[in-house]
C-alpha cells in the first residue's frame, strides 16, 4: 500500500523541496526473529540483515536533486537476533569469492562488536533519474535498527524524507526536453505500479492528450540493411511505426565523445516517439558501453578482465539524463561507478536502473544469419500454441559445495532457483522438465526428471517454449560442477572436483529451431559480446530470446532468484503490465529486482539478445491504439482485476458496429459481446467469466482494441 503525506514548499526561486512520509512495513517478532513483509535488503557486507524499505518518488518535471535528508525516531521494540548479511557472490569460484568471504568475516566481527546502533542513518539514495517523462529519486529508508552487543531492534513508524531539488527555467534546454515527453503515456502503467506518491504524479503530468509512442527503431549498419526487411514488414502489419537508422547516419550526424555515446544521444531525442530498439550487428559494427562498476577501477578489485569492465545495453536504455548528469557525473570516462572496492555503495556516479525504452539485440553482421533469425522471430510471434509457449526445461548445476575448500561458505545449488519458480507456481509443474545434479559426492537431493547430462540436456530441451539454466559458464559453454572424489578429510578442494560440460556452442544445431525457447542463461560469459558465444548461437538456433551475461555473473544474497525470476513471473504469471512481452517483462524483472536488492551488478551485466517486441503468447490481436483522439471510440473494461462480473464501456461521438471477443490464457475463445450498431452513445455491458486470465480483442473495420483482463475467485 503507497501510504503517504507529501507537502511541496516553495523556498526560493526555482528552488523546492517535497516532503514525503513514509510507514514502515508490516512486521512481528517470532521467537527472537524480526519477520518483514515486502522488505528490501541493502545492507553492507557482514552488517546485520535488517529490513528496509525501497520506495521511488515522483518529482516535477525535469527537477533535479540537490539532497535528501531523512528524519525519524527509533524505539525500543523487543530483543532479537539479527543474522549477519552474506556477501553476494559471483557464480565463479575464483580469487574474489574468497576475497569476498574474508571480507564478510572481518565486517561481521566488526559489526557484531560495536557499541553503536547500525544503521546510523534513516536513509540513502539509491538512484536518481526517471522513467520517460517521469522525473524520480529512489530512496532507502531504514524504519529499523539493531544494537548487536544488547540484540535490542529498534523502530520509526514513520521516516520523513525531504527531497531538495531545482526546476531548469522554463526556456532551458533541460524544461524543453521534458515539455516535449509531457503527453507520454507509453510507461504510465510501471509508473503508477512503480511510484510511491502517485497523486502528485498524477498531478504534475496530468495531461488532456496523452500519446503511447509507436516507434520501433532498427539501428543497423547499411550494408546489411535489408536482412531485416521481412522483420520491419512484420511489425509494420502490427501498426508500429518503424524507423530503420543505418548506424553510419548516427556516426555522423550525432554528437558524442565516441560510438556508444552516440547511439544514446539518438535515443534520447526521439525518445518521445520510440518504445522499441533493435540493434543489428557483431560488437566491431555496433558499439557497447563499457561499464565501470568500482570507482576508478576497470578492472575491479579482483584484477582480471571478466569481471570488469561490464558491457552493458542498460546505459542505450536508460535515457533521462545526459551522460554528464548520470553514467559519467564525474567526468572521468569510467562510466556506472556504483561502488568502492569494497563494495560500499559510494559510486562517484549516477546511473539510473529504470530503462525508458525496451532494447535488444541481434549479435551478427551476417546478411544470412540475421534473415534466418528474421524469420524464427516472426514464427515465434505469431505462435499461439499455448503448450508448448508455457512448457519448460529447468536445469540446475551446483554452484559451491559447502565449506569448499575450507572457506566455511554455505552450499549453493541451481536446482533450488529452478524450484523456487515451480513452488510459486510461475511454471507450471506439469509441463516443466528438470535436470539437476545427481552425480559425485553429495549430489542434489531433490526429485527431478533426470539426471542433469550433456545427452539429457539436448534430448528433453525440444519443443520448450522457456529454458533456464544455472551452471558455471564460459564463452562457448555452461557446465556442472562436480565433486568426483574425496582425500579422506570430507571436505570439497579444488583438486578433487571436475566440471563436465552440460551444453556446448556448437550443440545448437541438435535443437528444435521451429520450436525455439525463451532462454535465460545464468551462466558466467556465455553474452561476451567480443565474441560469438552461446547466447548469441542459441539466438540463432533454438532459441527465440536469449538473456545472458557479458561477464561474470553475481546471485545478490538480498534476492536469490534475481532477475531471472522476476522475468519468469512478469512474463508468465503476472502479467498485466507486460503482456507478454519479452523486453517490456525483462526491464519490469530488473527493476523489481533493484526494489528488493538494489544490487547493481546483475543490472549490468544481463542482456537481451533478441527481438524486445516479441511476444511469448503470440500475436492474438493488434497492438494498442497508440494516439487518442476525440474520434476515436473510448473503451473501458473495469474493475481490472476483477470478481467475476466486469463492465464494458464504449463512449463514441459517431456511430460504430463491433464485437468483443475473449479468449482465455490457451488462446480459446470463450464468449463474444456484439453492441450491434450504435448511434454512438454510451453503451454499458456486464460480462461474467470464470477465475482466469483472458485476452480481449474488438472486431471492427474502424478501429482496434485489445487488453488483458483478470478475474479473481
Amino acid at each position: 500500500m503507497k501510504v503517504l503525506i507529501s507537502l511541496l514548499i516553495c523556498v526560493v526561486g526555482w528552488s523546492s523541496v517535497l516532503r514525503v512520509e513514509v510507514a514502515a512495513p508490516d512486521y512481528s517478532l517470532d521467537s527472537g526473529d524480526l519477520i518483514v513483509a515486502e522488505a528490501a535488503y541493502r545492507n553492507p557486507i557482514g552488517a546485520p540483515a535488517l529490513p528496509c524499505r525501497m520506495v521511488t518518488i515522483a518529482l516535477p518535471p525535469g527537477a533535479i536533486v540537490e539532497a535528501v535528508d531523512f528524519r525519524g525516531a527509533w524505539r525500543e521494540v523487543g530483543e532479537v537476533i539479527v543474522p549477519p548479511s552474506e556477501p553476494s557472490l559471483p557464480l565463479s569460484y575464483g580469487a574474489a569469492v574468497e576475497d569476498l568471504l574474508e571480507q564478510y568475516r572481518w565486517a561481521n566481527e566488526m559489526y557484531y562488536r560495536s557499541d553503536q546502533i547500525y544503521p546510523a542513518s534513516y536513509g540513502s539514495i539509491i538512484s536518481t533519474g526517471g522513467l520517460r517523462k517521469y522525473t524520480l529519486v529512489t530512496v532507502a529508508c531504514n524504519h529499523f535498527a539493531y544494537h548487536t552487543v544488547s540484540g535490542m531492534l529498534y523502530l520509526t513508524e514513520n521516516i520523513t524524507v525531504d527531497i531538495h531539488y531545482t526546476l531548469p527555467h522554463p526556456s532551458s534546454d533541460r524544461a524543453i526536453y521534458w515539455n516535449g515527453l509531457s503527453d507520454d503515456v507509453t510507461f504510465d502503467a510501471v509508473a503508477e505500479d512503480l511510484i510511491y506518491n502517485w497523486d502528485n504524479a498524477q498531478v504534475w503530468y496530468h495531461t488532456d492528450r496523452p500519446k503511447r509512442a509507436n516507434g520501433y527503431c532498427v539501428i543497423i549498419p547499411s550494408a546489411i540493411q535489408s536482412s531485416v526487411d521481412a522483420l520491419v514488414q512484420h511489425r509494420q502489419n502490427q501498426g508500429y511505426d518503424v524507423t530503420v537508422v543505418a548506424r553510419e547516419y548516427i556516426d555522423a550526424n550525432v554528437t558524442g565523445v565516441d560510438g556508444p555515446q552516440k547511439l544514446r544521444n539518438y535515443l534520447r531525442a526521439n525518445m518521445a516517439d520510440i518504445e522499441y530498439v533493435l540493434l543489428v550487428g557483431f560488437s566491431t559494427d555496433m558499439p557497447w558501453r563499457n561499464l565501470v562498476p568500482f570507482n576508478n577501477d576497470p578492472n575491479s578489485p579482483y584484477n582480471h578482465p571478466d569481471y570488469s569492465p561490464i558491457p552493458g545495453d542498460l546505459y542505450l536504455a536508460e535515457l533521462t539524463d545526459p551522460d554528464s548528469m548520470s553514467w559519467n557525473s564525474d567526468g572521468d570516462s569510467y562510466y556506472g561507478e556504483v561502488y568502492t572496492e569494497n563494495f560500499q555503495p559510494m559510486g562517484e556516479d549516477d546511473p539510473d536502473y529504470h530503462a525508458d525504452v525496451h532494447l535488444g539485440r541481434i549479435p551478427f553482421s551476417e546478411q544470412g544469419v540475421i534473415e534466418d533469425i528474421c524469420a524464427k522471430l516472426i514464427a515465434f510471434d505469431t505462435n499461439t500454441d499455448i503448450g508448448y509457449k508455457t512448457a519448460s526445461l529447468l536445469t540446475g548445476a551446483l554452484y559451491y559445495y559447502a565449506n569448499e575448500n575450507y572457506t566455511g561458505n554455505a552450499r549453493m545449488d541451481g536446482a533450488d532457483y529452478c524450484e523456487q519458480l515451480l513452488i510459486d507456481s510461475v511454471l507450471e509443474r506439469t509441463s516443466a522438465v528438470t535436470l539437476y545434479e545427481k552425480g559425485g559426492l553429495r549430489p542434489c537431493t531433490l526429485s527431478c526428471t533426470d539426471s542433469l547430462t550433456q545427452d539429457n540436456h539436448i534430448a528433453y530441451w525440444q519443443n520448450k517454449g522457456i529454458m533456464y539454466e544455472c551452471h558455471h559458464g564460459n564463452v562457448p559453454l555452461y557446465a556442472r560442477k562436480l565433486w568426483a572424489w574425496d582425500d579422506g578429510d570430507s571436505v570439497p578442494e579444488n583438486a578433487e572436483i571436475t566440471w563436465p560440460t552440460s551444453f556446448y556452442i556448437t550443440n545448437v544445431y541438435f535443437l528444435d529451431n521451429d520450436h525455439p525457447s525463451t532462454c535465460f542463461l545464468r551462466s558466467c560469459l556465455c553474452g561476451k559480446p567480443e565474441e560469438t558465444g552461446l547466447g548469441a548461437m542459441l539466438l540463432y538456433r533454438g532459441g527465440s530470446s536469449v538473456i545472458s551475461s557479458s561477464r561474470i555473473s553475481w546471485a545478490s544474497s538480498a534476492d536469490l532468484g534475481g532477475i531471472p525470476y522476476h522475468f519468469y513471473n512478469r512474463l508468465l504469471q503476472d502479467t498485466v503490465m507486460s503482456n507478454g512481452v519479452i523486453g517490456i517483462a525483462y526491464d519490469i524483472a530488473r527493476n523489481d529486482f533493484m526494489g528488493n536488492a538494489a544490487f547493481w551488478l546483475p543490472a549490468y551485466h544481463y542482456n537481451l539478445f533478441g527481438d524486445p517486441a516479441l511476444r511469448q503468447f503470440g500475436q492474438l490481436v493488434g497492438i494498442e491504439e497508440v494516439e487518442l483522439s476525440e474520434q476515436t471510440p473510448s473503451i473501458f473494461l473495469y474493475p481490472n482485476p476483477s470478481r467475476g462480473i466486469i463492465k464494458l464501456d464504449v463512449r463514441a461521438q459517431h456511430k460504430i458496429d463491433a464485437s468483443f471477443d475473449f479468449y482465455d490464457i490457451l488462446g480459446r475463445l470463450v464468449q463474444t459481446v456484439d453492441i450491434g450498431q450504435q448511434d454512438g452513445a454510451s453503451i454499458s455491458l456486464n460480462v461474467e467469466l470464470p477465475a482466469g486470465v483472458y485476452f480481449v480483442r474488438c472486431r471492427s473495420d474502424n478501429y482496434d482494441f485489445q487488453e488483458k483482463i483478470v478475474i479473481t475467485e
